[in-house]
């Protein structure tokens, strides 16, 4: 009996001793498999806690290139009242750079404890971060990582340290250093103004990619002795002039666009229109642009539709709108010049249109079609311009032009989730950087509301029927409710 008996506790003890080494081992399994395939999910409103897809896009190129990177981040100055913050953002940093590429190498140092790695570098101030790939390096500042924003109480210090560091990324990977002109003496936008028409924004966001942005007036050209684009121009921009381009100015723009170059034009409904842009078999017709589906709740700005263009596939991809302002059409011509291949980029939704005044409803335009161009109409055109054409002797040259000058402006620029991406991608197909298009920044906290007119039709009577009525009730039941006493 006492046999039996312990032979029993015996076989229940081993059955439960297997089942939690087999439990363990089955632990141990999954643990190894989920870290060998690892996912991460990111489920806050603003992607904050994965990287940006322009990142990523930058660290899928360095590892196709195969050349390892080093990120050494150094620490905060113990005792400061954000060196925690400073630290711990720094290493969530590194954490996602490690698990995004197979080159990047991340190293976090301690500055007050490893000096002797901080002097190998060069490395003076904490919270300094230091790129290297290959021979070339580039050192990250603290007050380039961290910045205080906000006052009085509600006074923080912000991250910006990937925003930094993909910079960083973009000056050691690009062959060289890009420079765009925008052509000034015409009234065009100013690059260096921060009002909300200047492009000061636009300026740093091409920066980030390592793009400058200067201005070409050939009038004051002192530098050369006979005016014409410069030789490390990557692109040319002309921005909504007020005024005609002289002919001799626009012969210099020709030339050099004949020799290959690329040149972005944005006209606007009531500028100018340059006459390089005929010849390419380019019009741009009286009237702005329409749509029954808009930004609400500007009557002046329809929702744009993305065509199938590498400016915007991520873009549409991503559904992020680009707010356009106050439209002018832009028609190429039907068929296309000889050794001209011209890709819609941006146009309206079928009930677009083009308008040129006629009745108004709520100060909303409608569509007449004994005036109106009949939609879909087209915002924007990319041209890819060949030697057949007889312009170009050199390559193939590039041209966009974009209906709207105000989607490149301060004012508008943070007003679409597609914006910013939308002007650095169209330098970047300009130029010839397709490989590092993408969805620039993460996604915004402010949403736009898209309706057509009739949906705003609809809110507009809901806003002045609800509340009477609403009121009307109320004091009936007020009314019932006294009388019943």
């Amino acid at each position: 009996m006492a046999v039996n008996q312990a032979r029993r506790r015996f076989a229940a003890g081993s059955n439960a001793l297997l089942v939690s080494v087999l439990g363990v081992a089955a632990v141990c399994v999954g643990y190894l498999l989920v870290d060998m395939q690892r996912v991460r999910v990111d489920l806050s409103a603003d992607q904050g806690s994965v990287l940006m897809a322009d990142t990523r896009t930058k660290l899928s190129l360095m590892d196709r290139d195969g050349k390892p990177v080093v990120v050494t981040a150094f620490t905060g100055q113990r005792g400061k009242k954000d060196s925690y913050f400073k630290d711990r953002a720094l290493r969530d940093l590194l954490d996602e750079l490690d698990y995004a590429s197979q080159v990047v190498e991340v190293r976090f140092v301690d500055f007050d404890r490893e000096r002797l790695t901080a002097e190998k570098l060069g490395v003076t101030e904490y919270s300094t971060v230091v790129v290297q790939r290959g021979e070339a390096r580039v050192d990250i500042k603290d007050r380039e990582l961290f910045k205080r924003v906000g006052k009085g109480d509600d006074r923080r210090l912000e991250f910006l340290g990937e925003v930094a560091v993909n910079r960083a990324f973009s000056q050691l990977t690009a062959e060289n250093h890009r420079v765009v002109y925008a052509l000034v003496g015409h009234g065009e936008l100013d690059p260096e103004s921060h009002d909300l028409g200047g492009l000061s924004d636009a300026v740093s966001i091409l920066g980030q990619d390592d793009y400058e942005l200067k201005r070409l007036d050939f009038v004051r050209q002192r530098d050369m002795p006979v005016p014409r684009v410069p030789d490390d121009a990557a692109a040319v921009a002309v921005l909504r002039p007020k005024v005609p381009i002289p002919p001799l100015e626009e012969d210099l723009l020709l030339a050099y666009l004949a020799g290959g170059g690329s040149v972005l034009f944005a006209v606007d409904p009531d500028s100018p229109v340059p006459s390089l842009l005929g010849r390419l078999g380019v019009t741009v017709p009286s009237g702005r642009v329409l749509d029954k589906m808009l930004v609400f709740p500007y009557p002046d700005r329809p929702v744009p539709r993305y065509k199938s263009h590498p400016i915007t596939k991520d873009l549409s991809e991503d559904s992020l709108v680009t707010v356009v302002s106050s439209a002018a059409p832009v028609q190429p011509a039907s068929p296309p010049m000889e050794g001209v291949r011209a890709s819609t980029v941006l146009e309206t939704s079928r009930d677009g249109w083009i308008d040129r005044g006629g009745e108004v409803r709520n100060g909303q335009g409608l569509y007449e079609p004994e005036i109106d161009g009949q939609g879909p109409a087209t915002m924007a055109v990319a041209l890819e311009v060949s030697r057949d054409s007889g312009l170009v002797k050199k390559g193939t040259s590039r041209v966009l032009v974009v209906g709207d000058s105000d989607v490149f402006t301060n004012g508008l620029l943070a007003e679409g989730p597609g914006n910013a991406s939308f002007v650095l991608n169209s330098f970047r197909w300009l130029v010839g950087d397709e490989d590092r298009i993408s969805v620039v920044g993460r996604p915004q906290a402010t949403r736009r509301l898209a309706f057509s007119v009739e949906d705003t039709e609809q809110i507009r009577w809901l806003a002045i029927g609800l509340g009477p009525l609403l009121i009307v009730v109320l004091g009936a039941g007020v009314w019932a409710s006294r009388r019943g006493r």
